[in-house]
C-alpha cells in the first residue's frame, strides 16, 4: 500500500521559525497526517522539479487548507516510496515565460543578521541568507508540500521507525567538495548535539540513529513511529554543511545552494552572488541577491515605490493598501499561522504567580487587539494554530476579557492596587509595536503600570528574548504542527527552554502523545488538552495567528509568499 499526505500537514505548516516571528521558528502549522492506504503501485519515473513560473502577475494569496486527510493507518502499512527526482532543468521555464537571466534582485528588510550557522539562527533576516546559499534534504515548497531537494528520493518501514533517502548526483558545495551522505550525517548529528544549542534540536530528537551505509545513501533510525519526519528535515535550521569545514561556518558559509555568500556589513546589507555550478541546470537567473537593511517600515515602502528596491519582506498592515495603490508594485497577502504572544518571565514576581498570569490574561480583549495591532488581518486563537488546520481542536475556548474577574484575580494574588512594570518592545516590527501600546492601554484598569520601553530588533533578540520580564514577541509557523508545538511548550523544548521557561509535566504527556500518533482525532484530543492548561496555567497570552504579506515591483518573477514568511529567490528573474 501506499501513503498519501496531505500536503498542509507535510508542510505542516505550521505556519511561521521564528523568529520566523522571529524565532521565527514563523515560529504554527499543519499536521503531516497520513492518508488512507491503496494498492501499492510501481514507483514512478523520475520527474522535472515544477518549472518556474510564467512572467505573471506574483501569486495570489493561498488558499485556505482543505479538510483533513482520513487518520494514518495502523504501522503495518508497507513502506512509503518518495520517486526519485532528476536535478530541474529550466528549459522548459523558460520556453513557457520566457525568464531573463542577469540582474541583482534587491530585497529590503527590518534587521541585522547576527547569525551565519543555520543551526543557530533565530531571525528572518538571518533566514535570507540559508536560503540562498544551503539546501535541505527536503524542500518546503510554496505549494505547502515537501518535495525532494538533495534527497533524490527516500523510503520508510513498515512500522515507519526507518526512513532511508538517496542523494542527487552531481551536487557540489561552493568551495568544490561533492556532497555526500556524511555530510548529512554530520549536519543531523551537529543539530542534535545539546553543545550546538540549534533550536530545531527539540523537532529531532526521535532520531535514534544516522549512518550513512554509502556515499549516496543516509539511514534514519527513530526511536518510535514518527510521520512528520520530513517537516524538521526540510527546515531551515537542517540546511546541509560540508563536513570538511564545519569549524568555519559561522565566517566563511559554504552550502550546495543557487546563491553564494560574497560579504555582510553589518546595519547595510548582506551580499549573495549566483553560484555558477548550481546543481539544478540553468538556475538560478539571477545573477546577485542583496539583502538590504532598512529599519524603518516606511523607508523600506518608499524605497519599494521609487524602484530602489525590488521587494519588500513583510509589509506592515498600516501601510499595505498605500502599496495596493501603486500600479507598479504587487501586495502578497496569504494566511498564516505567525503569532504574536505576550510573553511573561514565570521565574520574576510577580508573573511567577498565575493569578497575576491569569488577571493579565483576562483584561485582554482579542477582538479588539486585532483591530488595533493587524489592522483586523488574524484570528483570534488560543493555541498558535489555525482554525483551519487539521489538529486545531473543535470548539477551542478562548479567555475573552473579563475585568471583574481579572480584579478579583489579582486581590487573590495580594496585588489588589497592582503594579508596575517595563514592557520591552523590538522597534522594527510594526504589528508587536502595536500590541504593545494596546496591551499597556488594556491593563490600565487593573492599575499595572507598563513603562514602555522600545528598543532596535537586534538588541530585543540579545538583551530580552528569553530575559526580560515581560515583552511582546512573534514566531512564524513552521513545517510541522509537532515540530512548531513541542519546542515552544514542552518542558524540554528548544524555544520554551530558551524564552518561556515553563515546566508542567500534563503538557510534556500531551505532546509526547501528540507527536507519536498520526491519526488526527486523536491529536485534535490531546491538542484540546492543551489549551485547557495554557488557558488553566496561562504561561503566555496568546491572541492571534496572523496574516502576512510580501510586497514586489511588478517586474519581479518566480518570487512568492510563503506560509513559512521565507524569501527564495532561486527561480526568481526580473522581467
Amino acid at each position: 500500500m501506499t501513503v498519501d499526505v496531505d500536503p498542509r500537514e507535510q508542510t505542516a505548516v505550521n505556519w511561521v521559525s521564528r523568529r520566523q516571528l522571529l524565532r521565527v521558528g514563523l515560529r504554527g502549522g499543519i499536521v503531516m497526517l497520513l492518508a488512507a492506504c491503496a494498492p501499492a503501485a510501481p514507483s514512478a519515473p523520475p520527474t522535472a522539479a515544477p518549472a518556474a513560473p510564467a512572467p505573471t502577475q506574483a501569486a495570489a494569496p493561498a488558499a485556505k487548507p482543505t479538510t483533513s486527510a482520513p487518520a494514518a493507518p495502523a504501522p503495518t502499512v508497507a513502506p512509503t516510496v518518495a520517486a526519485a527526482v532528476k536535478p530541474t532543468s529550466v528549459g522548459a521555464a523558460a520556453a513557457a515565460g520566457q525568464p531573463k537571466p542577469g540582474g541583482t534582485l534587491r530585497v529590503a528588510h527590518a534587521g541585522t543578521p547576527r547569525q551565519l550557522d543555520p543551526a543557530k539562527q533565530i531571525s528572518g533576516d538571518e533566514y535570507m541568507i540559508t536560503l540562498g546559499v544551503y539546501d535541505t534534504l527536503v524542500l518546503f515548497d510554496k505549494d505547502l508540500s515537501l518535495k525532494p531537494q538533495l534527497a533524490s528520493s527516500w523510503e520508510t518501514s513498515q512500522d515507519l521507525k526507518t526512513w532511508t533517502f538517496k542523494l542527487q548526483s552531481g551536487v557540489k558545495f561552493h568551495h568544490g567538495k561533492a556532497l555526500d551522505a556524511n555530510d548529512v550525517v554530520m549536519t543531523i548529528k551537529r543539530v542534535l548535539d545539546p553543545a550546538t544549542g540549534s533550536v530545531l534540536r527539540s523537532s529531532l530528537t526521535m532520531i535514534d540513529t544516522i549512518e550513512a551505509p554509502d556515499a549516496n545513501t543516509v539511514k534514519m533510525t527513530l526511536k518510535f513511529p514518527y510521520a512528520e519526519l520530513l517537516a524538521p528535515l526540510s527546515s531551515r535550521e537542517a540546511s546541509i554543511l560540508p563536513a570538511d569545514r564545519l569549524d568555519k561556518v559561522s565566517q566563511e558559509p559554504s552550502g550546495t545552494g543557487p546563491f553564494v555568500f560574497k560579504e555582510i556589513v553589518q546595519g547595510d546589507h548582506a551580499l549573495l552572488t549566483k553560484n555558477p555550478n548550481y546543481w539544478r541546470p540553468g538556475l538560478p537567473y539571477l545573477d546577485q541577491l542583496l539583502l538590504k537593511e532598512i529599519p524603518e517600515a516606511a523607508t523600506r515602502v518608499t524605497a519599494l515605490q521609487n524602484g530602489e528596491v525590488d521587494v519588500m519582506w513583510q509589509v506592515p498592515f498600516e501601510l499595505m493598501d498605500q502599496l495596493k495603490g501603486n500600479p507598479d508594485v504587487v501586495v502578497d497577502e496569504i494566511t498564516t499561522e505567525s503569532w504574536d504572544p505576550l510573553v511573561m518571565d514565570l521565574r520574576k514576581p510577580p508573573f511567577d504567580n498565575v493569578k497575576v498570569r491569569q488577571a493579565i490574561r483576562y483584561a485582554i480583549n482579542k477582538d479588539e487587539l486585532i483591530k488595533l495591532s493587524l489592522f483586523g488581518h488574524g484570528v483570534k486563537v488560543p493555541i498558535p494554530l489555525a482554525p483551519s488546520n487539521p489538529a486545531y481542536p473543535d470548539n477551542a475556548p478562548n479567555i475573552e476579557q473579563d475585568y471583574a474577574k481579572a480584579k478579583q484575580l489579582l486581590a487573590d494574588a495580594g496585588l489588589a492596587n497592582g503594579f508596575e512594570t517595563p514592557l520591552y518592545i523590538g522597534v522594527g516590527r510594526p504589528q508587536r509595536e502595536r500590541e504593545g501600546v494596546a496591551l499597556a492601554d488594556m491593563l490600565k484598569p487593573l492599575n499595572i503600570t507598563t513603562n514602555i520601553q522600545r528598543m532596535p530588533i537586534d538588541k530585543f533578540f540579545a538583551d530580552i528574548e528569553g530575559k526580560g520580564e515581560f515583552y511582546t514577541d512573534g514566531w512564524f509557523g513552521d513545517q510541522g504542527t509537532d515540530m512548531h508545538l513541542y519546542p515552544m511548550f514542552h518542558s524540554t523544548g528548544s524555544w520554551n527552554n530558551d524564552v518561556f521557561h515553563w515546566t508542567n509535566k500534563d503538557v510534556d504527556d500531551v505532546l509526547d502523545k501528540a507527536r507519536q500518533t498520526s491519526d488526527v482525532k486523536q491529536r485534535k484530543q490531546l491538542y484540546a488538552k492543551l489549551v485547557e492548561i495554557l488557558n488553566d496555567d496561562s504561561p503566555l497570552a496568546i491572541s492571534w495567528v496572523a496574516n502576512t504579506a510580501n510586497a514586489y515591483r511588478k517586474n519581479v518573477q518566480g518570487m512568492h509568499t510563503w506560509p513559512d514568511l521565507r524569501i527564495w529567490a532561486g527561480e526568481a528573474w526580473l522581467g
